[in-house]
């Protein structure tokens, strides 16, 4: 009977922590992440037009850096001393919003805000408004995507939109530089 119940709470544990590993963030777990990317990232990016293949999309070099500012806020620079430098600035308005404002280098501010998801370590930002910037014309950063892999890994996605409509998916691996 004791290997029976062993069993049985050996199963129900591990059903447990696989269902809690699955869980997704709240606006205030995705927060703190965040502030734990803080440092130097260096990876591939692909570019795929909607329809495309990302299989035949040309790979390029990217890098990014995370700073945390005030205990407050992340930002996160693209490109950094280049004239494509961006800036993408995550901060939370209450425990239960997170919110991102990406600064383009083509001159508007498109804001998402997060939006919780079931897929475990997804930190996923739907678009909400823009400055210098009509949504259903000029080209913006419309939707971003992080999955966190492990402390020194990370994926995104980043729809980008022209003419009130995605135009093509940004695709990045990052590594943390040690």
């Amino acid at each position: 009977m004791k290997k029976i119940n062993l069993l049985v709470l050996f199963s129900a544990i591990t059903i447990f922590t696989q269902a809690t590993a699955e869980k997704g963030y709240t606006a205030n777990e995705a927060f703190r992440t965040m502030l734990s990317l803080e440092g130097e990232w260096v990876g591939e990016a692909r570019v795929v037009p909607v329809g495309g293949d990302i299989a035949e999309a040309s790979v390029s070099s990217t890098s990014v850096s995370f700073k945390v500012i005030g205990n407050s806020s992340v930002m996160q620079t693209f490109a950094a001393g280049t004239p494509a430098e961006m800036v993408s600035m995550y901060h939370q308005n209450g425990q239960n919003e997170l919110i991102h404002t990406h600064y383009c280098a083509i001159g508007n501010q498109p804001s998402m805000t997060f939006r919780s998801s079931d897929q475990g370590g997804a930190i996923d930002f739907q678009f909400t408004k823009g400055t210098n910037m009509d949504v259903n014309v000029d080209p913006h950063a419309h939707h971003s995507f992080f999955k966190i892999i492990d402390e020194d890994t990370y994926e995104s996605r980043t729809e980008n939109w022209g003419g009130g409509k995605v135009t093509s998916y940004r695709y990045t691996v990052m590594q943390r530089v040690k």
